[in-house]
């Protein structure tokens, strides 16, 4: 078995962040899932893109009460509509940036 580090695009990081923040998943959940490798990686994208603050990793809890399921999936829908709002934000920044400045910042990943 080869060891050579597995590169995943910005828009992929983006969606599992967005999918944990939802609360609907779990980091192990999101791992096995997507076939994420690293222990921190997920928190590691989280900080990156600043859906969390650098101390305070604290996942949704996955258990609810019943009185409060519909509330706090509601409150969750509108966390992802904002964490996906933010996602299209900091893309768009990005696209400015690179026209405006004649930079690229996005790397290109899939050179050999």
């Amino acid at each position: 078995m080869s060891k050579h580090r597995i590169r995943y695009t910005e828009e992929f990081q983006h969606e599992v962040c967005l999918e944990y923040l939802t609360g609907l998943f779990t980091k192990a959940e999101l791992q096995n899932k997507y076939g994420i490798k690293g222990k921190s990686r997920l928190f590691t994208w989280l900080k990156k893109f600043g859906y969390i603050a650098q101390n305070l990793i604290k996942p949704m809890s996955k258990s609810t009460s019943n009185i409060n399921r519909s509330q706090q999936k509601k409150d969750k829908q509108n966390k992802l509509e904002d964490a996906q709002l933010k996602a299209e934000i900091y893309s768009k920044m990005i696209e400015i940036a690179e026209q405006e400045y004649k930079i690229k910042i996005r790397k290109n990943f899939s050179t050999k």
